[in-house]
């Protein structure tokens, strides 16, 4: 394994324990507004608007972090259908075509993450010049949709390392790409 690829897997190794992190302290939070709300609403007899709204938002800071977290390690839905045709050929040349695929994979993901985050940053933009905030907690609306761009770019950045350990790795690397090998 290179220098650069021990030092890019470093890296991805870092934004994974971030990733971990973000989460955790997510799902703390998420679970302790919920409590509050269930306390207030059937002990208490009275309902806490805001512990509704920041559940809501806070589930969507946990979906676009965790999605990200994800896609490295190949827990999307996936369709294998190719997988399994080469997987089942009696060609010796197999392996590569599993590699080929894999690169594949990861290539046409990439590719949708920046388009997609190219389009969501456009609209990014557009959202933080209105001074619309969210209807309970006054939260200015561009942070209620930050996650899903942070999530974009934290994902582009495991498939950058995912790219690199399939095309340039000694088979070393985990996730995904090392899961299927």
């Amino acid at each position: 394994m290179t220098s650069f690829l021990k030092w890019a897997n470093k890296a991805n190794h870092v934004l994974l324990g971030i990733e971990t992190v973000i989460m955790a302290v997510i799902t703390f939070f998420l679970v302790a507004a919920i409590f509050i709300e269930v306390v207030c609403r059937y002990f208490l007899f009275i309902s806490v608007a805001w512990a509704e709204e920041l559940t809501r938002y806070l589930f969507i800071w946990l979906t676009y972090i965790g999605s990200s977290y994800a896609l490295y390690y190949g827990q999307h839905t996936e369709i294998d259908m190719l997988q399994q045709v080469i997987l089942k050929s009696r060609s010796g040349n197999r392996e590569k075509g599993l590699k080929a695929l894999r690169i594949a994979a990861i290539v046409s993901t990439f590719a949708f993450l920046v388009v997609f985050g190219k389009v969501f940053f456009d609209y990014m933009m557009v959202i933080w010049t209105k001074t619309q905030t969210s209807p309970t907690m006054h939260i200015p609306m561009g942070y209620i949709y930050l996650p899903v761009l942070i999530g974009t770019v934290m994902a582009a950045l495991h498939g950058i390392y995912m790219f690199l350990a399939e095309v340039f790795g000694t088979g070393e690397q985990d996730g995904a790409a090392g899961a299927e090998k």
